[in-house]
């Protein structure tokens, strides 16, 4: 039944492994909670054209993914399932388009391989299960890359090659921004140099790549250029530059962050493929291995340099190396190092370690007072005394993951060591999805559990409600937030504002002026002349004197945040 239909057992294996319980935790903020609010506000405003946050212009991403999940939302209604199933249907074609290249170039056994390292280890898997943007960004560019590799062989229509790597590089571009040609464009001039300038493209072949790179997002950039003018698109690219030279707040982190990232996250994949990273694996010659880790290197070193350090940007890396490690057990047979085995039981204790003390800490009030007085964040610590439903036996992931790890070993010793293997990474597959049954939505719960709760009871009102010297999206989705009405109070002192900034409309505020009007739109919620029920949302170490303001009743105060109501 494997070996006869492959694809259908994998589309089965993706199906279960990824699709249940996409709504049983609420979205994350930030990310999550911003793209599934995009795609909202798209579905209530009729503008597919221009994405908007707060029903203003968000010039932050491209459009295609909110419109997969628009379209989603369309069929499923607005909620979390919707807003990840995207992702989820990703994570089938990707593992398909993996399997069948690997079988392609390689061989079935070396497949499988690399469709168990991807389905098995922790944020590969995961990122499946999520609502962001890179899964899809990532497909995109690997088959961007994976084009120009069949356009380097002997065999088939080499321009078509190019025709094709510049489509999916105009997916990427308009899922993500500019930063597809950047990596696409570094990988192919290092591939160049690496085979010494040898010529494999012709001008014309290069112009038809570039060509198609951009005739996809200017399927969207064109109407907005005929309709508003350059402004939308100048603040887009703006936005893309600024990324890279400055951090966003709380995303400065230091040059390793990435490489760490990937060794703890990436696990256990990220152990097999240490050893092919610098040297190429055994009788490896070039081919799609040369292509592989060009493409790991670039993601990972362009990455590192950038001041802004999301966990999302080295996502990119998840591809080729997960591919790297399965030349490894493909040519080893199963067969690992030593120094890997310790890692594997390290990394792997640590692990099993969290996932029993999450939710101990969650469930036992003693082990928090024991834990909190070693802890001086007063946020931190409400967090976690905030109560979550707990059966008390959410703890068994921690040991049932060590227990697994050890069961793989004793099976790749005393047996057959590509079982072991096998065992370590289909054990860590059906894990996971325990994982998000037992876990995220205890660790969901402490983070943010209280303050959605409370937007949930907002949902659908008539209220101004913002945060207050913290960045949040969750208060726009979660009280359902409709479309501000011409005569709103905040509509025409905003209108006003951009008067004396000599601007048109509100869609043609720079970052700069969009900063000087978040300031005055504070003030106004503050002191001015409202006319609906205003709510400022503070976290409890940063109330600004708020809980002593005779202008405001505290309405709510617990998991870290606290609520104030103008009277």
């Amino acid at each position: 039944m494997i070996r006869k239909y492959p694809h259908l057992i994998i589309t089965i294996a993706a199906i279960l492994l990824f699709m249940p319980f996409l709504g049983a935790v609420h979205l994350f903020d930030w990310d999550e909670i911003n793209f599934a609010e995009a795609a909202r506000e798209m579905l209530l405003t009729g503008n597919y054209s221009r994405v908007q946050i707060n029903y203003e212009p968000f010039w932050e991403k491209p459009p295609l993914f909110f419109w997969m999940q628009v379209l989603s939302m369309k069929c499923f209604g607005v909620n979390e399932f919707a807003a990840r199933l995207p992702n989820a249907l990703c994570g089938l074609i990707t593992l398909n388009l993996i399997f069948y290249y690997g079988k392609k170039w390689y061989s079935s056994h070396l497949a499988w391989w690399w469709v168990l390292l991807y389905i098995g280890s922790f944020t590969p898997h995961f990122y499946f299960k999520s609502g962001i943007i890179d899964p899809f960004f990532n497909l995109f560019i690997f088959m961007a890359i994976v084009h120009l590799y069949k356009a380097t062989l002997a065999e088939g229509n080499k321009t078509r090659m190019f025709i094709y790597a510049g489509i999916f590089l105009g997916l990427a571009l308009l899922t993500k921004g500019p930063v597809a040609i950047i990596i696409a464009g570094i990988c192919g001039l290092v591939y160049w140099i690496s085979i010494r300038f040898k010529p494999f493209f012709t001008l014309s072949q290069l112009f038809l790549l570039v060509l198609f790179t951009l005739a996809i997002p200017l399927l969207w950039f064109l109407p907005d250029w005929i309709k508003n003018g350059f402004w939308f698109t100048s603040e887009f690219l703006k936005y893309q530059a600024d990324l890279f030279l400055h951090p966003v707040a709380s995303h400065g982190q230091p040059w390793y962050y990435h490489p760490v990232v990937l060794l703890i996250g990436c696990f256990p994949a990220a152990i097999f493929a240490i050893p092919y990273l610098l040297k190429n694996p055994p009788l490896a010659a070039g081919g799609l291995v040369s292509w592989m880790k060009i493409l790991f290197w670039v993601v990972l070193i362009l990455f590192s340099m950038v001041t802004t350090k999301i966990v999302h940007y080295s996502s990119l890396c998840y591809l080729p190396l997960t591919f790297l490690a399965a030349w490894g057990l493909n040519y080893s047979r199963g067969k690992i190092a030593g120094w890997q085995k310790f890692l594997i039981l390290f990394v792997g204790i640590i692990y099993s370690v969290v996932f029993a003390l999450i939710p101990l800490l969650s469930s036992h009030s003693g082990l928090k007072k024991l834990f909190l007085e070693n802890v001086d964040d007063e946020f931190a610590k409400a967090n976690l005394l905030f109560p979550t439903n707990s059966q008390g036996f959410e703890f068994i992931a921690g040991p049932l993951f060590i227990l697994l790890i050890i069961v793989s070993f004793i099976w790749y010793q005393n047996k057959e060591k590509e079982t072991g293997m096998r065992i370590l990474l289909w054990g860590n597959a059906v894990f996971l999805l325990l994982v998000s049954v037992l876990f995220i939505p205890k660790v969901e719960n402490h983070v943010q559990g209280s303050i959605i709760q409370f937007y949930k009871t907002l949902e659908n009102k008539d209220i101004y409600i913002e945060t207050v010297g913290f960045k949040s999206y969750a208060h726009y989705y979660y009280t359902k937030k409709k479309a501000p009405g011409e005569s709103d109070s905040l509509k025409v002192v905003t209108r006003r504002f951009c008067i004396e900034q000599k601007i048109d409309t509100m869609g043609q505020l720079s970052e700069e002026q969009r900063n000087m009007l978040n300031g005055f739109r504070k003030d106004w919620y503050l002191k001015g002349n409202t006319d609906k029920p205003v709510f400022l949302v503070y976290k409890i170490n940063r109330t600004e004197g708020m809980d002593t303001n005779e202008m405001f009743k505290t309405v709510m105060n617990a998991g870290g945040y606290m609520v104030f109501q103008r009277l």
